[in-house]
């Protein structure tokens, strides 16, 4: 699947994890943006188009991404934690592959405005959710790895507790 770029990736840290939950768990088309998707990890990682930040402009390339300073990407991190955890669930619901190319284009906003640290993490979801989509082309009853999202998400997780854990 080829990504599809987006103006705006995030007004704010959150309304991309609530527009993608929404979207997911109500099962319908596009909100007002992309959506990740997910499948078998075998693929190079996708290329993203430039990195915006919430506002809108360039992502600057510091420590923190898309955010200006720790606290911001650690509450936008949880955020996009939380929503990318329950893409199994959202997914197993009978998505059409739009839905599923819709959920990458949201995972790839969320890797454009991610502390770098994260970028090769959040490409791992993009193309777990990419290569789903490709297996729904062809076969309409695939099925979306959750153990493979489970284990890509973990560098995330502990990238939370160890920059984000002791709220300094």
């Amino acid at each position: 699947m080829h990504p599809r770029t987006t103006a705006g990736r995030r007004a704010a840290p959150g309304a991309a994890a609530a527009v993608l939950a929404v979207a997911l768990l109500g099962g319908c088309g596009d909100p007002g943006g992309p959506r990740p998707t997910a499948g078998p990890a075998t693929a190079e990682a996708p290329t993203a188009a430039p990195a915006t930040s919430p506002a809108g402009s360039p992502a600057p390339d510091g420590p923190w991404g898309a955010y200006p300073d720790r606290r911001e990407a650690c509450a936008a991190v949880a955020d996009d934690l939380l929503v990318l955890a329950l893409l199994p669930a959202g997914l197993a619901a009978g998505p059409t592959v739009a839905e599923v190319q819709d959920v990458e284009d949201e995972v790839e906003g969320v890797r454009g405005d991610a502390p770098p640290a994260l970028a090769a993490d959040y490409a791992r979801v993009q193309l777990l959710v990419d290569s789903y989509g490709e297996a729904l082309a062809e076969d309409p009853s695939a099925r979306f790895d959750g153990q493979a999202l489970d284990e890509a998400l973990g560098p995330v997780r502990d990238w939370l507790d160890a920059t984000c854990r002791d709220g300094t």
